[in-house]
């Protein structure tokens, strides 16, 4: 503390036997000076500014983005959750091939149906494809499509994945078809034809 008192009276000192105006230019000096130096730190300052505001608005942007993002991923989580319900739907003790025959037998009947071939492949961890791929023998187009609606429209969600159809040489209005009529389940869920 007594150094910068001892440096105070110095700088007085000098000032004191510096002529007046000496003492006017070396206070326009001193002015400039901080003047100048105000000015480089409002420049300092109002670039840390922009650069703050910069990154608020990029902040804002992200914090956009993520509520976005976590807006999404509730919708497609709520979607699988809905999906999931769905597949559950057939129950353990649910038989896509006994589904299938039950409609076959009231859209078309017994003697139409000349093969039904039932496959189960695992496509993930926890999910499961069953299929069953229905030979059909002369059925007229109404019939294929009134069976079609009634498999695509049922509560569960099947899905026909192939329909081959081969229009018989002798009778022109009359087919033969192959489809493979499919829905997915948990792998849980195991049945049996």
């Amino acid at each position: 503390m007594t150094a910068i008192v001892d440096l105070l009276r110095r700088f007085a000192a000098l000032i004191e036997r510096l002529s007046p105006r000496e003492r006017v230019l070396l206070g326009c000096g001193v002015g400039a000076g901080l003047l100048v130096a105000v000015w480089g730190l409002a420049g300092v300052l109002a670039e840390r500014r922009a650069t703050l505001q910069a990154q608020i608005a990029a902040s804002e942007r992200e914090v956009g983005e993520m509520a976005r993002l976590r807006d999404r991923y509730l919708q497609l989580r709520a979607e699988r959750d809905s999906v999931r319900r769905r597949l559950d739907s057939g129950g353990a003790g649910f038989s896509l091939f006994s589904h299938l025959e039950g409609v076959t037998r009231d859209t078309l009947g017994h003697d139409r149906v000349a093969a039904m071939n039932p496959s189960t492949r695992t496509l993930g961890d926890d999910l499961q494809e069953e299929d069953v791929e229905m030979r059909l023998a002369g059925v007229s187009l109404r019939e294929l499509v009134g069976f079609l609606y009634r498999v695509e429209k049922s509560d569960l969600p099947l899905l026909v994945s192939r329909l081959q159809m081969k229009k018989r040489f002798d009778q022109p209005f009359v087919y033969d078809a192959v489809l493979v009529i499919g829905r997915l389940r948990p792998t849980g869920s195991t049945t049996t034809p």
